[in-house]
């Protein structure tokens, strides 16, 4: 089960960069592998703030629909809070405190199951027990 993050949504949009196309592949590589493919609640937020800055707001809208409409979205429950809180205070006992946003996509990611794919793994690197793919 794979939960994709922002950076792999946004990339996946744009298939004409070259992260766009390896997203794009990567993506058939999970589907041939059986992954259920996903996304937090959180990352669709970020897809759709990059809505509301965008200059052709409903252009941006349908390439976000279109990204988003073949996906699970994955709700932000109380074992995904659980893990958010366990998460957020290992990270800043540790003294490497990440952004909220990032530790709520983890700990959706980690409630579910899922792994999570993204091109930053060095934001979720010291999340414990979360399995990062990059691609």
């Amino acid at each position: 089960m794979a939960c994709l993050d922002t950076t792999f949504l946004v990339d996946l949009q744009r298939q004409n960069t070259e992260f766009g196309r390896r997203a794009a592949r990567r993506i058939v590589d999970l589907a041939g592998r059986g992954e259920t493919l996903a996304t937090s609640r959180m990352n669709a937020a970020e897809l759709y703030l990059g809505v509301e800055l965008a200059k052709d707001r409903r252009r941006e809208l349908e390439s976000v629909h279109r990204v988003l409409a073949n996906l699970e979205i994955l709700s932000f429950d109380d074992r995904a809070a659980w893990l958010f809180a366990r998460s957020t205070a290992h990270l800043r006992r540790i003294g490497r405190p990440a952004g909220d946003r990032d530790v709520l996509i983890a700990a959706t990611a980690l409630a579910n199951g899922h792994c999570l794919v993204t091109r930053n793994a060095s934001h979720f690197a010291a999340i414990p027990h979360l399995l990062v793919e990059t691609y």
